[in-house]
């Protein structure tokens, strides 16, 4: 007799979109020699991080859970994305989210200049919620395709 295998469940690659009310957010930066070269091969390294903390307002199943955002300042993303040809390599994501347990969080790059102008929205309160586009999360974790900041929000509208 053949033994049984365990049918493996595949990956849904259902759109679904995460919207986020800003409870709280924090922008840091970080200037230093880079006397390693571990990481990157010039003489300095830079860092700027969006920390932003939230509710979750869709999808239901989620709602009114708190979760963490990090966005992390890269000045290559377009500079070099764009002027690639179009035979490389394109980018699967601009992050993921983790939703397992009680570990919610979000992890993603941004250009490095918009950081400066989401955070002076946020602290005007003309950002209050963003969204991120994706799949269903697999195993608690999915690939997001696109962040949206923005100022109301409709729950008919997703």
């Amino acid at each position: 007799m053949a033994a049984k295998h365990k049918a493996t469940r595949r990956c849904s690659n259902e759109d679904c979109t995460y919207v986020v009310e800003v409870t709280d957010w924090e922008l840091t930066y970080l200037f230093m020699l880079n006397e390693t070269q571990k990481f990157s091969s010039g003489p300095y390294m830079e860092f700027l991080h969006l920390e932003i903390k939230g509710l979750i307002r869709q999808p239901e199943k989620f709602a009114a859970k708190e979760i963490g955002a990090t966005f992390l300042g890269d000045r290559e993303i377009l500079p070099q994305e764009n002027a690639r040809p179009v035979s490389d390599a394109k980018p699967l994501c601009v992050g993921s989210i983790t939703l397992r347990g009680e570990r919610r969080e979000f992890l993603g790059a941004l250009p490095f200049d918009s950081l400066p102008i989401i955070e002076s929205l946020l602290e005007t309160k003309r950002i209050q919620y963003f969204d991120l586009n994706g799949v269903t999360p697999y195993r608690g974790r999915a690939e997001i395709r696109s962040v949206h900041f923005f100022k109301k929000y409709d729950p008919d509208e997703y």
